[in-house]
C-alpha cells in the first residue's frame, strides 16, 4: 500500500466531526472526510479501513477528552465542583446529539461483527476504568463499604448512557431538568460521606 499523505489519524477524526457539525452524521463518508482534511480518499483508508472504525475513533476520541475534563477539574475544585462539571458534561453531550448516535450506531452495528463488538467491549471496559478512578479519587470512603468500586463505576456509567438514550428517543428530554435532580442527588450522597467520615475519624 502506498504511503498516505502526511496528516495524522487526530487531523481526520477532527474533519470528521466537522463534517458532521456542518452536514449531519448522515453524510459522514471517507470520502467527505478526505475532502475536508484535503486529502486522498486513499489516504484515509490507510488510517480508517471502514467508516465503522472511523466512527469507533470519533467516539474514543470524545470519550478520552472527556475524562481528560473530569480529571482536570479534579485538581482544581472541591468534590462537589468536579461531580457537578463531569455531570454537567454528560449533560451537554445529550444535546450533542451526534455523539451518541454514532455510539448506538456503532453498538447495533457489532452485533453483526463480533471484531468490531470486542473494539466496542474494550471502550466500555475503559470507561469503566476510568470512572472507577474518578469515583475513587473523589469518594476514597466508598471502597471500604457496599459494592465494589467496579460495580459502582459499570452502574455510573450504565445510569449516563441510559440517559443519552432517553435523550435520542425523545425530542423533548429534559436534560437540564434531569441532570439537575442528578446533581442534587450526588450532592448530597457526597454531603453525607462527608459526614460519615468525620463522625468516624
Amino acid at each position: 500500500m502506498a504511503r498516505p499523505q502526511r496528516i495524522t489519524k487526530e487531523e481526520l477524526i477532527a474533519s470528521a466531526r466537522q463534517c458532521i457539525r456542518e452536514k449531519g452524521l448522515d453524510k459522514l463518508t471517507l470520502k467527505a472526510v478526505a475532502e475536508g482534511a484535503g486529502v486522498t480518499q486513499g489516504t484515509v483508508y490507510y488510517h480508517f479501513k471502514t467508516k465503522e472504525q472511523l466512527m469507533l475513533e470519533i467516539v474514543r476520541s470524545v470519550c478520552d477528552a472527556s475524562w481528560q475534563t473530569a480529571e482536570s477539574a479534579q485538581q482544581v475544585g472541591s468534590r462537589r465542583e468536579t461531580m457537578v462539571r463531569v455531570l454537567e458534561a454528560a449533560r451537554d453531550r445529550c444535546a450533542e446529539r451526534s455523539y451518541h448516535t454514532l455510539f448506538f450506531s456503532l453498538v447495533v452495528h457489532s452485533l453483526q461483527n463480533a471484531a468490531l463488538r470486542d473494539q466496542l467491549k474494550g471502550m466500555v471496559e475503559r470507561e469503566n476504568s476510568h470512572a472507577a478512578g474518578l469515583l475513587a479519587r473523589l469518594f476514597p470512603e466508598m471502597e471500604m463499604s457496599g459494592p465494589s468500586l467496579k460495580y459502582r463505576a459499570m452502574m455510573v456509567n450504565a445510569l449516563i448512557d441510559g440517559l443519552a438514550l432517553q435523550a435520542l428517543l425523545d425530542p423533548e428530554f429534559e436534560a437540564e431538568a434531569v441532570y439537575a435532580e442528578l446533581i442534587s442527588i450526588a450532592s448530597a450522597w457526597i454531603e453525607n460521606s462527608s459526614d460519615s467520615s468525620n463522625t468516624s475519624s
